[in-house]
C-alpha cells in the first residue's frame, strides 16, 4: 500500500514560499504583484500569478466579487465576461486594459481578495498538489515543492506522463527519487525547448540543485533564484 502523503504546516509553507519567490519574487507573495508576460497567458496576478489563459484568474476575481469585495467592483464586474474567455482576442484585450489592472491592484489591498487569492490558491494548486503526492505515494517536501511549482507555472501532467520508471524493481523510497529526478530533468528539457518558456528553466534549475545536494526535505536556509531563503522570512 502507497503511504499516504502527510505533509505539515511548514512543509506546506516551505513549498509556498519557493513557488511564490519564482512567481512574484517575494516568499509569500505579493497580493497586488500584476505582469502581463510574452508566454501568451495575459495577465498574471496575486500571489501566485493566477493567469487569464488558465482560467485562475477569472476564479479569484469572482470569489473577490462573492465575497463582498467594494474596491474596483464595477470595473471587475464588468470585465467577468472577457476574464472568462481564454481566446487570444480576450486575452490580448484585457492585458492591454489599463482601467482593469488598475482596479485588481486596488482590490489587492482588501481582505475579500486576499481570502480570495488564498482559497484559489489552495483548491487549484496546492491541494492537486497534495493530492498528487499522496496518489503515487511520495511524501518528501520536496517532492510537494516540484510538484506544487508544475502544477502553478503548467507542463504537470504532460511531462509527468513522459516519466517511465519500473516501480517495482525498486524501494518505494528510492523510487520517488528516483522518479522526482527524472521528472525534473524531462521538465527542464521541455522548459529550455521553447523559447518563450526557457527563461522560467530557474525554476528546474533550482530544483536540480536541491536534488544534487540530496535536499530532500528541503531544509533552510537555501537561495532560490537569488533570495536567501531563511526560517526568519
Amino acid at each position: 500500500m502507497k503511504p499516504r502523503a502527510h505533509f505539515s504546516q511548514f512543509d506546506q509553507l516551505k513549498a509556498l514560499a519557493v513557488v511564490n519567490i519564482f512567481e512574484t519574487g517575494q516568499p509569500f507573495g505579493e497580493y497586488a504583484a500584476l505582469a502581463v508576460l510574452n508566454d501568451a497567458a495575459g495577465i498574471s496576478y496575486g500571489i501566485s500569478q493566477f493567469t487569464h489563459r488558465s482560467g485562475s484568474l477569472y476564479s479569484v476575481v469572482r470569489l473577490y466579487l462573492d465575497n463582498g469585495g467594494k474596491i474596483g467592483r464595477a470595473t471587475l464586474i464588468g470585465n467577468l465576461l472577457r476574464l472568462r474567455s481564454a481566446t487570444a482576442a480576450a486575452i490580448d484585450s484585457a492585458a492591454n486594459d489599463r482601467t482593469l489592472k488598475n482596479a485588481l491592484r486596488a482590490a489587492a489591498v482588501t481582505r475579500e481578495m486576499r481570502a480570495a487569492q488564498h482559497q484559489v490558491a489552495l483548491e487549484r494548486y496546492l491541494g492537486p498538489a497534495i493530492e498528487a503526492c499522496s496518489g503515487s505515494g511520495f511524501t518528501l517536501p520536496l517532492s510537494l515543492a516540484v510538484i506544487y511549482d508544475s502544477i502553478i507555472h503548467g507542463s504537470w501532467e504532460m511531462v509527468r506522463d513522459r516519466v517511465r520508471l519500473d516501480r517495482s524493481r525498486t524501494s518505494a523510497a528510492s523510487y520517488e527519487k528516483l522518479w522526482i529526478t527524472e521528472y525534473v530533468k524531462k521538465r527542464h528539457t521541455w522548459l529550455r525547448g521553447i523559447p518563450r518558456l526557457r527563461s522560467t528553466s530557474y525554476r528546474t534549475v533550482f530544483f536540480l540543485a536541491q536534488i544534487i545536494a540530496g535536499n530532500w526535505d528541503l531544509d533552510l536556509p537555501v537561495t532560490v533564484h537569488g533570495f536567501s531563503l531563511s526560517i526568519r522570512n
